[in-house]
């Protein structure tokens, strides 16, 4: 009997992969043409932003140093 039990856990594995990949592949429904054109306004508006201050400098401080030092 245990021996069923853990071919039991394969078996409900592979349904429920089965079921996932059934869900997941199922055909989406077509987006309304107001809501596409929302959407895009509002990722245009989000791309036009300007990046805040701060990051990475945009040339590389050169301290005399050799940047292969930190790593040995």
């Amino acid at each position: 009997m245990e021996v069923l039990g853990w071919l039991l856990i394969p078996l409900v594995a592979t349904v429920l992969g089965l079921a996932w990949a059934a869900w997941h592949s199922r055909e989406r429904k077509p987006v309304a043409a107001e809501q596409a054109m929302q959407d895009r306004a509002r990722f245009r508006e989000a791309m036009e932003k300007p990046l805040p201050p701060g990051g990475r400098p945009s040339t590389p401080v050169d301290d005399g140093t050799d940047p292969r030092d930190r790593f040995r």
